[in-house]
């Protein structure tokens, strides 16, 4: 039972593989296609103000941010629909509450973050945009959003507030998201602030690693953090695999559990034929699906363990 739980583990951790090297290309197809986007993504003002600029001296003074630009602090209300249809996919005004984000750092699709910028506050506007720029070839299935679907966003700025400081990537001069010894004493020298660079790595150094890490930084960081990965892997936890995202990918029908069939196409997709000992591995109750904790492994019992 012991090998064929290893054969099950290492089975699976291929198929999972090969769907990420999947997920990759498309993630970086969609950052090829970046650099026309303002040739696909289409922003169509239809109320309020067309033409605006921002005027900062200095310090930004919010009271003057009335265009929306890259690392900006943006709320808006928003109503997604399919651009063919018509049918609405979320809204904004249904929770009561307008969304804020920084623009420009990923933190929403790429079209949608790329047709905010240049929007004028208190005006109204549609963002048409294309699959590639929106969810890519997986869609959204839960919101009933396909491969192909064109997005319409009819958004309203109701606020722009100037970006958050971030005194962590301004010491980080090599860009590893750890501050070394060396750059803190750096930048505290070009800022002719004397800093006992010793009491401050005491306090702020919480793992005493030699570094501060991004986790451990209590200064002003702005909204834009290092990387998933990289995150974890200041944390010390493993390098993460999106196992959820896989298993809603395969959970074709969105009913929270694989089906066989599912698991077929899933195995045909990556150039592999699924056998009935793998299926019967994988179904650890004999239920005929395959829950998340037996995709996961939970599920499998102490004599299956080595």
């Amino acid at each position: 039972m012991a090998l064929r739980s290893c054969y099950f583990c290492m089975t699976m951790q291929i198929l999972i593989q090969k769907i990420l090297v999947i997920l990759t290309i498309i993630f970086f197809s969609s950052l090829c296609g970046t650099a026309a986007l303002s040739e696909e993504v289409k922003v169509i003002v239809y109320e309020g103000p067309k033409s605006c600029q921002n005027e900062i001296d200095g310090d930004a003074d919010e009271k003057k941010l009335t265009k929306v630009q890259k690392d900006c602090i943006v709320a808006f209300h928003f109503t997604a629909s399919d651009e063919a249809t018509g049918r609405k996919i979320e809204s904004s005004h249904d929770l009561g509450v307008a969304p804020s984000f920084p623009v420009g750092q990923g933190k929403v699709i790429a079209g949608l973050d790329h047709g905010l910028i240049g929007l004028c506050k208190h005006s109204k506007a549609y963002i048409i945009i294309p699959p590639h720029l929106a969810y890519g070839q997986l869609g959204k299935p839960e919101q009933g959003v396909t491969g192909d679907t064109v997005l319409r966003y009819d958004v309203e700025i109701i606020d722009i507030q100037p970006p958050v400081p971030n005194d962590f990537k301004n010491i980080d001069s090599n860009k590893d998201w750890k501050i070394s010894r060396e750059e803190a004493q750096t930048y505290f020298a070009q800022k002719n602030q004397n800093i006992d660079i010793d009491a401050l790595f005491k306090d702020e150094d919480t793992n005493s690693d030699g570094y501060v890490s991004w986790d451990e930084f209590s200064g002003p960081k702005g909204s834009e953090g290092p990387p998933p990965m990289q995150q974890n892997h200041q944390r010390g936890q493993p390098d993460p695999v999106d196992v959820g995202a896989i298993f809603q990918q395969m959970d074709t029908d969105g009913d929270g559990k694989i089906s066989k069939s599912e698991l077929q196409t899933a195995f045909q997709s990556m150039g592999h034929e699924m056998t009935d000992e793998f299926w019967v591995e994988s179904d650890a109750n004999e239920d005929g699906h395959i829950s998340f904790a037996e995709f996961v492994g939970q599920d499998r019992g102490a004599g299956d363990e080595l």
